[in-house]
């Protein structure tokens, strides 16, 4: 197979096989949520890399219970047994869904916010009992004061050139990847794999999203 007959190559300093996915699921594997059809999961030899869209609430936050109660505790716990499990790290990303405090949001304080998909203190109290189990989010982590980065714009509203947004999309990693070397977290490739950077690229357009960015550091 091509992970095999590349082996001996190399990009730079980096086996191409470590850039080779082993596995691709395109479900979470879990009955009641496989019918979202929103993610897709590449198993690579030193970590697993989930593509998610979190369901969205809704405008008349009908479908809160289903995202903070069911949806965002199974997911968690799947990515808890991948990571157990094959022992390697895990990195989720994509549009979760949540402008998780007050820096990812322009109008921080707004009173419609509490109502409002995206930045209810359920999602938001959601996502943090997420973080809380060992994971990191990675821009946050690496630049913890840095405001006016976003993600995400409305269109209609035309809040973009005035970056009127908020930070929607996210590369969550396990803690092991941002650490230099192991420090005993259960990870067998911590210090291996190594996150340097992550950032939104508000210019490239197309969408009212944009897309981001996380610098990974490989090493031999």
């Amino acid at each position: 197979d091509d992970a095999t007959t590349t082996s001996g190559s190399s990009t730079g300093d980096v086996p191409t096989s470590h850039l080779i996915p082993q596995n691709i699921h395109t479900q979470l594997d879990l009955p009641a949520h496989d019918g979202e059809g929103r993610t897709i999961t590449a198993e690579f030899p030193l970590f697993y890399l989930t593509n998610v869209y979190v369901p969205n609430s809704g405008q008349k936050l009908d479908r809160l219970g289903y995202r903070t109660q069911r949806w965002d505790a199974d997911f968690l716990e799947k990515m808890q047994t991948l990571e157990r499990e094959g022992k390697k790290p895990v990195i989720w990303l994509g549009d979760l869904n949540v402008a998780y405090d007050e820096k990812d949001t322009w109008n921080e304080g707004a009173k419609h916010l509490v109502k409002s998909a995206g930045t209810t203190p359920q999602e938001r109290e959601s996502f943090a009992r997420q973080l809380s189990a060992g994971y990191v989010d990675a821009f946050r982590h690496l630049h913890p004061d840095a405001m006016g980065h976003y993600s995400y714009w409305s269109q209609r509203a035309g809040n973009r050139e005035p970056n009127k947004g908020l930070r929607l999309d996210y590369f969550i990693c396990s803690k092991g990847l941002m650490m230099e070397k192991n420090d005993g977290d259960g990870s067998d490739n911590s210090g291996v794999c190594v996150v340097r950077d992550s950032y939104m690229v508000p210019d490239e357009l197309g969408s009212d999203h944009c897309p981001i960015v996380l610098e990974i550091e490989i090493k031999k």
